[in-house]
């Protein structure tokens, strides 16, 4: 692959897995051109930029649930396909890949009506509107989970995983490295393999790292509410916090730079200045391999990386998420034993509903352990190098002739 537009936009679920096809396709070729097409309003300029790519903006928005801006947003969307038909006659890519969300349903459907090799990758478990409508014309659908009720084309579609950052992939690596059959984590005390992070055995910042790292010391508990936070959960810990320190898990709680300041006078007036409190994580791999168990919610990109790092869970799925995605995301988890799953209307209504599903872990180390091993059979780390497999068997089979449809279905 030597000239590629890679577009999507939206939300960090839709654009990590983009950066992370862009650095596997330069990985292998770093002279090849790798434009990174999206919306003009959203994150996307700003992480193309960091992360070294060259971007094409659309003047795109959402168009489903905005009332009488989706009027508006439907006209934007026009001048979106404009715009993209005019960047791919001006850089002549050899194909279009999309990762969903309204920027790709622009940018795709210019590379079909140019007549130029289409893909999409699927994040969720249920594919959004976009990569839904897309799926009827693009020349291959990657999926990152399986994907049942005749959703897309089975014959067109191939289970890659979700693409993951290096230090995941490293993480996961160590474990494997271990040996599945001896416990790729020990309950309770994080991963006590030595660590690719800081070169000797995985370690905390706090002064209690080597009481903590001890196989039959406290469950470690990893709060998560995705980038920017998630108040409901914030606020359901805080909640449980009596019994989950009672019970002697240890917390380390990301929560969101909004809700930073109130989150930790919380844990200060509840005397629990111990509790390790912080607006975003920076190094996430050093977290999940500190952690025994995650409280999170059910994004793409979080189940990718919490599975690559063989960490059990327990989802608290946004509601709000476009086509209840999350909610299906968490089921498939659940449904294979590797995570719990809580409803965030539920435990606002009764704390203790979250409450008793942590402690019901954290009491059962068996069934962590077991959760934990189900959870990394599931990873599928290097969707990255698959995806990019793919996408290359593609164009080649594009200049044979051949429109690129797989022999039979990799989707179930």
């Amino acid at each position: 692959m030597d000239r590629v537009i890679i577009t999507t936009g939206g939300t960090g679920g839709h654009i990590f897995p983009a950066l992370s096809l862009a650095e596997e396709i330069r990985r292998r070729n770093p002279g090849a051109m790798v434009l990174f097409m999206g919306g003009q309003y959203g994150l996307e300029a700003d992480l193309a930029a960091k992360a070294g790519l060259d971007f094409a903006g659309l003047p795109v928005r959402g168009v489903m649930g905005r009332g009488f801006k989706g009027a508006a947003a439907a006209l934007g969307m026009l001048r979106g396909i404009a715009e993209a038909l005019r960047v791919i006659r001006k850089t002549k890519p050899e194909m279009v890949v999309g990762f969903g969300g309204y920027a790709a349903f622009a940018g795709v459907l210019a590379g079909r009506m140019r007549g130029l090799p289409t893909a999409i990758h699927e994040q969720n478990a249920f594919p959004g509107m976009s990569n839904r409508l897309l799926g009827r014309v693009a020349d291959r659908i990657f999926l990152s989970m399986p994907i049942r009720d005749s959703v897309f084309d089975p014959a067109r579609c191939v289970l890659v995983g979700n693409p993951v950052r290096a230090g995941i992939v490293a993480l996961h690596e160590s474990l494997r490295a271990r040996g599945e059959a001896d416990g790729a984590r020990s309950c309770f005390g994080g991963v006590d393999a030595p660590s690719p992070f800081t070169g000797g055995g995985v370690q905390d910042d706090s002064a209690d790292a080597a009481k903590d790292a001890a196989a039959d010391g406290p469950c470690r508990l990893l709060v998560m509410g995705g980038s920017q936070g998630a108040k409901a959960l914030n606020d359901g810990v805080l909640a449980s916090l009596g019994p989950l320190l009672e019970a002697g898990i240890v917390i380390r709680h990301q929560t969101g730079q909004a809700d930073y300041e109130r989150v930790r006078a919380a844990y200060r007036e509840a005397m629990a200045e111990h509790v390790r409190v912080e607006a975003f994580i920076n190094d996430m791999p050093k977290a999940y391999a500190w952690a025994d168990l995650a409280l999170c919610r059910a994004g793409a990109s979080s189940l990718a990386e919490i599975t690559a790092a063989g960490l059990p869970a327990v989802l608290a799925p946004f509601p709000q998420a476009a086509q209840d995605h999350q909610r299906h995301n968490a089921r498939f988890l659940e449904k294979v034993g590797a995570a719990l799953r809580v409803e965030q209307a539920d435990f606002k209504r009764e704390p203790a509903v979250l409450t008793k599903a942590l402690l019901s872990l954290v009491k059962d180390r068996e069934r962590l352990a077991a959760m934990a091993e189900k959870s990394l059979a599931l990873a599928k780390p290097y969707a990255a190098r698959d995806l990019a497999d793919g996408l290359e068997d593609l164009l080649e089979k594009r200049r044979a002739g051949d429109p690129g449809r797989t022999e039979k279905s990799h989707a179930k």
